[in-house]
């Protein structure tokens, strides 16, 4: 090996062929190098973009599940929604069901206190009305009887009178005869 570099180093030529074909061998190895660095680099970000791309996948498909439990939450939601907007509507006509009956309450309550009041005067005037008729059955029963007593007393008198009058006519008829006969 000694001797070829001794024959290089003596021949100019020769060692600028030389000089050449290490530089060549050099850039060779140097593209060699740098390719295979770019290989390694494109190798791995290959692989790290697999492996990301799996990663992303797994992301997509667990984003779509999220995707799909939201949508069916949201329609969930929308139904909810829709009935809670049927039941604020019932509940708006409850409440209006409700103030109408609270005012007919109020006004009903209203008539039974007027009810009431024209009750307990009703009541007021029958007893009233009662004790009236009981004294005035009393004095009618009195008058009644005071009157009874005078149709008595009064037929009596006319008994009487009557008795009186045919004892008078009678005597008046005696009377004129005894006169007349007498004469």
């Amino acid at each position: 090996m000694n001797e070829i570099i001794e024959k290089i180093n003596s021949d100019p030529m020769l060692m600028l062929s030389s000089a050449i074909a290490v530089v060549v061998l050099l850039f060779v190895v140097l593209v060699v190098l740098v390719a295979s660095m770019r290989v390694k680099t494109y190798r791995d970000r290959f692989i790290n973009i697999r492996i990301d791309n799996m990663d992303k996948e797994k992301r997509i498909v667990q984003l779509e599940e999220e995707l799909q439990e939201l949508k069916i939450k949201n329609a969930q939601n929308e139904q909810a929604l829709q009935q809670f907007g049927e039941t604020k509507k019932r509940l708006s006509e409850r409440e209006e069901i409700l103030a109408r009956t609270q005012k007919e309450l109020a006004q009903t309550q209203s008539r039974l206190s007027q009810t009431k009041t024209q009750l307990e005067n009703a009541e007021n005037i029958y007893e009233r009305l009662l004790a009236e008729h009981k004294s005035l059955k009393e004095r009618f029963d009195t008058l009644n009887d005071e009157n009874n007593k005078l149709h008595i007393s009064n037929a009596r008198l006319l008994m009487k009178l009557e008795t009186e009058e045919r004892f008078s006519s009678q005597l008046q008829q005696r009377n004129p005869k005894e006169k007349g006969g007498g004469e």
